[in-house]
């Protein structure tokens, strides 16, 4: 039987895939989105064709760049037509956007002369996560044990972009809806507001008297309490809800905003501006709704939060639809209510199925988003300046470079390459951090978050991270590893068959979601010629338990014994016997050595060596295979069997 050994893939392929993404389709992505900006009569319009999109070749090489300063990027040019119907005339023209650096072969970027590592990000993804807490009751606010507890549930609906959104159940068993900012809306305003009428929300809830518990009246304990308005109709629950989220001042003799203290002036006549005195509130209400939760350009739950959603709700709609409808609402409050009487269970949140890897086309990709925003509120006050609108006037490059450059240059996830050596380099760019815009603090973050969770094995390292205030918050990526389209993190398996490793049949990718419902036998179990396990009883781990099978019970086996470890760890030699605290330290410190003026082979290898050298770009390597016939200082020839 032929020897199949496994290969670790490449290690930067993380860094070069997702920049590839980007190029390929992210830019055509972000510039869909905008399409077509038009002014406010409509009778002029700018539309773009990102899919006809050009890059430039850079100005200067990698090694120019390095010694005169200068940035690896080049121009980006996207054809724009301008229909203006008011002269009945098209125009047509290629447009500079901006300069995009470009990411090396080797993973990084150069940016006047130094180079920099986006750092791979690892936030909550988006979605919905239902929890429960412990409320703690104090009879006596002086006794050291609470009297007795309560136990709240809420869900977390999470997005992309946008304002993230509570549902909650209070102690006293009320249902409430609430953003960050605000006061507590009552979840039946929310979904009649959203367009449901009342037979289609108490039909579809097993419990539908919960949601009238928030309209009886009941005893003032605080002048703060008030009492809400039941509302049946969609109308009703705009303006309750504009009434309640910004409440109309009420103006005193001399016209002062008793809130702000300052004068509250009414818009002019003619303005075209509602002002907070506006007697149509019900429209104001339903204006600020469509912003807050339907409005594409403001609100993004993203392609990921929507398969997170259909996958939770069990629904089946389309990827396009990235903001959130009534149904939604409807059926996570439905939700909800079942997890509260333990129908249902709560999420782990630290759960890697809960997790998405932000990587470094992503990250550009956002940023890129914020610069073309910038550009089209740009492009429509000058459409609004001017009544014979030119393409060269309306474009310029400042908006997107503004902000790829203020990216690259002080966001925290934007780094300067550690180049101590070969080691330090490759392990920079296979680095996740929890830390950065949209993820936790060094304060905020709990020990939960610090923690190893099961679902790490065969993803995250457990060994390798900083000593200090980043303990457990900056992780790496194991050995075999790597980053699906979707942002999950997946580990490689051979298939079992009837106690058979099945290694002709390819190696298999497994997120934590899908391995959680698998038995899965370790890779250093003894295999015989014909590719059978043993038939004594074999450990695995089915979730997060480790237990002794049959190996007919078997679904999947781990491919190498360096699946768990990252590739700083894995250099370690016989690392089974030593205290994880040292081989934290000894991971970290091999990134410290100094390369050596005449560097020697180790005496004792783990054979991941010359891997760590070539796959950082550090080593000369050809591309293709064949024999060296000679090799000097200042040529190598090699003969290929093609």
């Amino acid at each position: 039987m032929p020897n199949f050994r496994y290969f670790i893939p490449d290690l930067v392929e993380i860094q070069r895939q997702s920049f590839f993404y980007f190029l390929e389709k992210g830019i055509i992505e972000e510039f869909s989105k905008r399409n077509p900006i038009t002014n406010l009569k409509k009778d002029v319009e700018l539309f773009f064709y990102p899919e006809y999109y050009r890059l430039t070749r850079p100005k200067h090489t990698i090694e120019e760049t390095i010694l005169k300063s200068k940035s690896y990027s080049s121009k980006l040019y996207v054809p724009v037509q301008l229909t203006d119907r008011k002269r009945k005339r098209i125009f047509l023209k290629w447009v500079l956007i901006a300069h995009l650096p470009l990411m090396t072969k080797r993973g990084h970027f150069i940016l006047n002369g130094s180079a920099r590592v986006i750092v791979n990000q690892i936030v909550r993804s988006p979605g919905v996560y239902f929890q429960e807490t412990l409320h703690e009751m104090y009879i006596n606010k002086w006794n050291e044990k609470p009297d007795f507890t309560v136990k709240r549930y809420y869900a977390d609906l999470i997005c992309l972009r946008g304002t993230w959104l509570r549902i909650e159940i209070d102690k006293e068993k009320l249902i409430w809806a609430q953003m960050k900012k605000g006061p507590k809306i009552p979840i039946l305003w929310l979904l009649i507001a959203m367009g449901l009428n009342e037979k289609t929300i108490f039909g579809s809830l097993e419990f539908p008297d919960r949601l009238l518990e928030n309209f009886k009246p009941k005893e003032k304990i605080s002048k703060n309490q008030k009492d809400y308005l039941y509302v049946q109709y969609p109308p009703q629950a705009w303006k309750q809800l504009y009434e309640l989220m910004l409440p109309v001042p009420q103006r005193g003799d001399h016209g002062v905003d008793p809130r702000q203290g300052k004068a509250a002036t009414l818009p002019q006549k003619g303005s075209g501006i509602k002002g907070r005195f506006s007697k149509n509130t019900s429209e104001l209400g339903r204006r600020w709704l469509f912003k807050k939760f339907m409005n594409p350009r403001t609100y993004d739950l993203g392609k990921h939060g929507r398969i997170a959603l259909n996958q939770k709700l069990n629904f089946t709609l389309s990827l396009s639809q990235t903001t959130l409808t009534a149904q939604d609402l409807l059926s996570i409050t439905s939700y909800l209510l079942r997890v509260e009487k333990g129908f249902l269970k709560t999420d782990d949140i630290d759960h890697l199925k809960n997790r998405r890897v932000r990587t470094s086309g992503d990250l550009i990709q956002s940023q890129f988003a914020v610069g073309l925003i910038r550009l089209e509120k740009l492009i429509r006050e000058k459409f609004a300046q001017t009544n014979k609108p030119k393409l060269n006037m309306l474009i310029n490059t400042r908006p997107v470079n503004g902000v790829l450059r203020e990216f690259f240059g002080t966001n925290p996830l934007s780094q300067f390459m550690d180049q101590m050596n070969p080691l330090a380099e490759i392990t920079h760019k296979r680095r996740l951090s929890s830390m950065g815009p949209g993820g936790v603090t060094r304060d905020n973050a709990t020990l939960a978050i610090r923690g190893i969770h099961p679902s790490h094995y065969g993803r995250i390292c457990p060994i390798e991270t900083p000593e200090g205030k980043n303990t457990g918050l900056v992780n790496s990526i194991t050995a075999a590893a790597r980053i699906n389209s979707q942002g999950l993190i997946e580990s490689p398996f051979f298939k079992v068959f009837k106690g058979q490793v099945q290694k002709k049949s390819g190696i298999v990718y497994l997120t934590a979601d899908q391995e959680e419902k698998t038995k899965v036998a370790a890779s250093d179990v003894f295999v015989s010629l014909g590719g059978f396990l043993p038939k004594y009883q074999i450990p695995a781990r089915v979730g997060k338990d480790f237990v002794t099978v049959n190996r007919t019970d078997v679904n999947f086996i781990g491919t190498t014994p360096h699946q768990m470890i990252s590739l700083a760890t894995s250099l370690i030699p016989f690392l089974e016997h030593d205290d994880a605290n040292r081989a934290l330290m000894g991971s970290n410190m091999q990134r410290q050595a100094v390369p050596l003026i005449r560097p020697q082979r180790a005496l004792v290898g783990t054979g991941l060596e010359a891997r760590a050298v070539s796959d950082s770009g550090h080593s000369l390597t050809s591309k293709y295979v064949g024999y060296v016939s000679y090799a000097s200082a200042s040529k190598i020839i090699v003969y290929t069997f093609e």
